[in-house]
C-alpha cells in the first residue's frame, strides 16, 4: 500500500515537457520584456555605427558620435573619428574606401584636410574626375584592434570596395589594451563579448549601475580622467612599464595578430579587398621612454647611443639595427614593436591580402636611410609630407594591383600629380599653428618629461598674432576650427588681402563639400571684391550640390559681365524659377535682355523690379529711358 502512494506520488510530479520549456523561458522573456522597456524609454546610447545625422544632409549616413563611449566607459568626453559622410544608397558609379586605424589614420595633430585619407580621396579625385569618389576615415585615438574589429562588420555593411588598414601603435595602451587604464582582463574572449553586450541597453544599466557604486569609493574625477593637464595619452597608461618579452608584452602581441586575423577572416568572407600597411616610428631621433635595468635584455637607452656611434660613424645599416632594438627594448609601449609589423605582413601572406610596406619606404627617403623627425612630429605621428607619403603609397598600390575606380582614368605624369598635391594642399598657417600647438601640449608632458612636471612647453608659449590666439582659442575648446577660419577670413578680407581670405575658406569647402554655408560665405566675398571669375569656380561646385536661386543669379550676373548676354539670361530665368522675390535678378534680366533686343520683355522685367524695389534708382533711370522706345 505504501509502494503504490510513492509510486503515485512520483506521476503526479512529472509534468509535460512544455512545462518545464515556460519555466526556463521566463527569465529570457524577462530580460526582452526588460530591454524592450530601456529602448521604449530611451535609456542608454545607441550604438548603431552609422546613422544619418542631420535633416540638412539627408540621405547621407555619418559615424554615431555615440559609439566611442562604448570603448571609452570611464571617460567624459572620448574621441571619436571625422565625420566623413557617405550616401545612404551606394550611387552605381561610386568608389568607396574605408580606412581603419588610430590617431596616425585620423591625421593627429593636423585633422581634418591633411591626413592620410583625404590626400588619398583628392589624388583619386585628379585621376578618376568622373567617379563618386568616397574614402571615409575610421581613424580614432587611443583605440586599437578591439574597436576595429568590432566597427569592421558595419562597415561591410556599407559594401566598400576597398578596405585600408593603418594600426597597432596603440594594441597595449589603447582601450581596453593589456596595458591600458581602460583594461578588463587579459581574456580576449572575455573583452569582444563585453563589447559586443555593450550593445544591450540591460547591460548598459547594469554597467551603469556599478560604475556607480564604484564611484561611492574612488575619486570621481580620477574614474574621469577629466585631469585638465592630462593628455588623453597619459590617461590611457595603465600598466606603465611593459618589458619586452614579459607575460604582458607576450598577451599585447597575441591581442593584435588574433584579433587582426579574427578582421581579415571577416572581410575575407565578405570578399572585400584589403590592403594592409606597415607602421612607421621615429626610431632616430628619439631616445627610448623607459630603459628597464634588465639581467636578460640589454638596456634601450644603451642600444639608442650605440645606433648614435655607428650613425656618426656613418654606418648607417648598423645604427639603423640599434635603432630598432632601442625601440623594441622601451619599455613604454607608445610606439609598436617590430614583431607587429612582422605580424602585419605574415597576415598578409595568411590572407592573401596585399601590404604597403610604409616602414622600409620611410626609411628609403629619409637622411642616412632611417626615418626621424624629417617626417614625423614626435614618437610616431607623421608630419604634413608623411601624411601625404602614405596617402601617395596606398594609392600606388591599389594602382598596382588595379584597385581602382572603373571610371576613365584621366593620363597624369606622377611627378605632376604629386606636384599638384603639395601646391593645391587645403592647409593653412592656422592649420599649422593648431597643430603646433597640440603636439607642445603632447611632447611637454609624461612620458615625454618625468611624471607631474609642468608642461614648459604650454607655459612658456606666447602669441605673436591673431594666428596665434584662434589656434590657443581652438585647441582650448574656446571656438571652433570652422570659426577660426572665419574669423581669420574677415581679418584679411578686411585688409584686402582677397587670396588669404579666400584659402581660409577654401579649406572649410575641402573638410566639408556638403555643407553649403562656407560657400555661400566665400561667394558673397569674391563677388564684393569683384573677384568674378573666382567665384564662378565655387557657384559651379555649389550649384552642382544645391541649385537655387542664388547659384543662378550670381552666374548669370557673372555671365552677364562677361558679355555672354544669352547665357546670362538663361541662367536670371532659371533663377527666377526658384523664387520671383530678387528686384536684382530682374534688373540684370532686363539687362541682359535689352542687349538682345528684346525690349519688350526687358521693359517688364524693369517693371517686375521696380513693384519690388520702387527705391531702385538704376531701374528706374532705366526704365525712363527704355519705356519711350518700346512703348511709342
Amino acid at each position: 500500500m505504501k509502494e503504490k502512494s510513492i509510486k503515485k506520488t512520483e506521476e503526479k510530479k512529472k509534468y509535460p515537457v512544455w512545462f518545464y520549456l515556460i519555466l526556463l523561458s521566463i527569465p529570457f522573456f524577462f530580460f526582452i520584456f526588460v530591454e524592450i522597456g530601456l529602448r521604449g524609454f530611451n535609456y542608454g546610447k545607441n550604438y548603431n555605427v552609422f546613422i544619418e545625422l542631420s535633416d540638412n544632409y539627408p540621405g547621407v549616413l555619418f559615424f554615431n558620435p555615440e559609439v566611442p563611449y562604448k570603448y571609452f566607459t570611464n571617460i567624459s568626453t572620448p574621441p571619436s573619428v571625422i565625420p566623413d559622410g557617405f550616401t545612404k544608397e551606394k550611387k552605381e558609379n561610386c568608389f568607396r574606401v574605408f580606412v581603419m586605424g588610430e590617431s596616425s589614420t585620423a591625421g593627429w595633430p593636423y585633422v581634418p584636410n591633411a591626413n592620410l585619407s583625404r590626400h588619398l580621396l583628392r589624388r583619386l579625385k585628379l585621376f578618376f574626375p568622373e567617379s563618386d569618389i568616397e574614402v571615409i576615415n575610421m581613424g580614432m585615438s587611443a583605440v586599437n584592434t578591439y574597436t576595429i574589429r568590432d566597427l569592421i562588420p558595419a562597415v561591410i555593411e556599407q559594401q566598400p570596395d576597398l578596405i585600408l588598414f593603418y594600426n597597432g601603435h596603440n594594441e597595449y595602451y589603447g582601450s581596453l589594451g593589456v596595458g591600458s587604464s581602460q583594461s578588463l582582463t587579459s581574456s580576449r574572449t572575455l573583452i569582444n563579448l563585453y563589447i559586443t553586450l555593450q550593445d544591450y541597453r540591460i547591460f548598459q544599466l547594469l554597467r551603469e549601475f556599478i560604475n556607480w557604486t564604484s564611484s561611492l569609493f574612488i575619486n570621481s574625477e580620477k574614474i574621469k580622467g577629466s585631469g585638465q593637464n592630462e593628455t588623453l595619452m597619459e590617461r590611457m597608461v595603465g600598466e606603465s612599464l611593459i618589458p619586452i618579452n614579459s607575460p604582458i608584452y607576450n598577451l599585447g602581441i597575441e591581442q593584435f595578430e588574433e584579433n587582426m586575423r579574427d578582421i581579415l577572416r571577416m572581410t575575407k568572407n565578405a570578399g572585400i579587398p584589403v590592403i594592409l600597411g606597415t607602421l612607421i616610428s621615429n626610431i632616430k631621433d628619439l631616445e627610448p621612454f623607459v630603459s628597464v635595468h634588465d639581467s636578460d635584455n640589454t638596456e634601450a637607452i644603451n642600444s639608442f647611443n650605440k645606433g648614435k656611434e655607428e650613425l656618426n660613424s656613418s654606418n648607417f645599416d648598423t645604427a639603423k639595427k640599434f635603432f630598432y632594438e632601442a625601440k623594441d627594448l622601451d619599455a613604454i609601449r607608445f610606439r609598436a614593436p617590430s614583431r607587429i609589423n612582422e605580424i602585419i605582413i605574415n597576415l598578409s601572406w595568411e590572407f592573401g591580402c596585399s601590404v604597403v610596406d610604409f616602414d622600409s619606404i620611410f626609411n628609403t627617403i629619409s637622411p642616412q636611410g632611417i626615418t626621424g623627425y624629417n617626417l614625423t612630429v614626435d614618437h610616431l605621428h607623421p608630419n604634413v609630407e608623411g601624411y601625404q607619403i602614405l596617402g601617395k603609397f596606398f594609392f600606388e598600390k591599389m594602382r598596382e594591383l588595379n584597385m581602382l575606380p572603373k571610371s576613365k582614368q584621366k593620363q597624369i605624369e606622377s611627378y605632376t600629380a604629386d606636384s599638384l598635391m603639395k601646391s593645391e594642399l587645403p592647409f593653412t598657417e592656422l592649420d599649422s599653428a593648431i597643430a603646433q600647438l597640440r603636439i607642445n601640449i603632447l611632447i611637454g608632458s609624461y612620458p615625454f618629461v618625468p611624471k607631474g612636471k609642468e608642461n614648459e612647453l604650454v607655459k612658456n608659449f606666447q602669441p605673436k598674432n591673431l594666428i596665434d590666439t584662434l589656434a590657443i582659442e581652438v585647441v582650448d575648446r574656446w571656438t571652433t576650427w570652422e570659426k577660426a577660419h572665419y574669423s581669420l577670413a574677415d581679418y584679411y578680407y578686411a585688409k584686402k588681402e582677397y587670396e588669404k581670405a579666400k584659402r581660409e575658406i577654401a579649406v572649410l569647402i575641402e573638410d566639408r563639400p556638403m555643407n553649403t554655408a562656407p560657400y555661400f560665405k566665400l561667394i558673397n566675398m569674391l563677388v564684393a571684391a569683384k573677384l568674378y571669375d573666382e567665384a564662378a569656380k565655387y557657384l559651379n561646385k555649389l550649384n552642382s550640390i544645391n541649385p537655387g536661386a542664388f547659384t543662378y543669379k550670381w552666374l548669370g550676373s557673372i555671365e552677364l559681365e562677361r558679355k555672354n548676354y544669352q547665357q546670362a539670361a538663361n541662367l536670371l530665368k532659371k533663377s527666377l524659377d526658384y523664387s520671383q522675390n530678387d528686384a536684382q535678378v530682374w534688373y540684370n534680366l532686363s539687362g541682359a535682355l535689352t542687349y538682345l533686343n528684346q525690349l519688350e520683355s526687358a521693359l517688364n522685367a524693369l517693371e517686375r523690379c521696380l513693384a519690388l524695389d520702387p527705391n531702385h534708382q538704376l531701374a528706374r533711370s532705366f526704365y525712363n529711358q527704355l519705356r519711350p522706345m518700346v512703348r511709342k
